[in-house]
């Protein structure tokens, strides 16, 4: 069969694509991400007995806000990265505010806190375990984000891995907040940061492999 014709029986086979259909896709596997993270922390973690009183605090709120305002980012980039020819370079700022903003923030606070403290609000208790517990907590929601980059079309497969592994690391700490007791700034600059990296180097690595057309 010669090239125009296979185009040309692809053409007569078209449909109409929705406007949303890229949202609507990105959404489902955000829906399906989450409650395997929850599922998994429940299994793992179990849920916390103060967490009634947590919810009136205002730290609660704001270490949230970190994973949600990625999450919001995140979703833009991928579902941009999921079509050839975007326009990233907003996206990519996008995701980049709220990190440095976070990091700005923790480094403020350790300029201001006395020399002999600052050590212990960067390690907090949980240091050993934190980063390693939310990628863990992240790979449903990775594997939900890799089957829908594979539905779309992506050209640049590394980068589309990392934009799915930043979502899915933002999902994953959006879920361990919910049981993580660390209330320092500094903690959040460091530990949760250095998640979301691991996350989207594991998405980039993982992609070549997963996304292939």
């Amino acid at each position: 069969m010669k090239t125009r014709d296979l185009i040309a029986r692809l053409a007569n086979d078209a449909s109409p694509v929705k406007r949303d259909a890229v949202a609507r896709l990105l959404n489902r596997a955000l829906i399906q991400g989450l409650a395997g993270d929850t599922f998994l922390l429940a299994a793992l973690y179990g849920v916390r007995s103060d967490m009634p009183e947590l919810i009136f605090t205002t730290m609660f709120w704001a270490r949230l806000a970190f994973p949600l305002s990625i999450l919001a980012a995140a979703m833009l980039l991928a579902g941009r990265l999921g079509r050839p020819g975007a326009r990233l370079k907003l996206a990519w700022c996008a995701v980049a505010l709220p990190i440095a903003t976070m990091l700005l923030a923790a480094g403020g606070i350790l300029l201001a806190t006395p020399p002999g403290y600052r050590l212990q609000l960067m390690l907090g208790t949980t240091w050993r375990t934190t980063t390693a517990s939310v990628v863990l907590l992240s790979l449903p929601s990775l594997a939900a984000m890799m089957r829908a980059m594979r539905q779309l079309a992506p050209t640049r497969l590394a980068l589309a891995g990392a934009g799915a592994g930043l979502l899915a690391g933002a999902q994953g700490l959006l879920v361990y907040s919910l049981y993580c007791s660390e209330m320092a700034v500094p903690f959040w600059g460091v530990w949760y940061v250095l998640a979301i990296v691991l996350t989207s180097a594991i998405g980039a690595a993982i992609a070549p492999r997963c996304l292939r057309w």
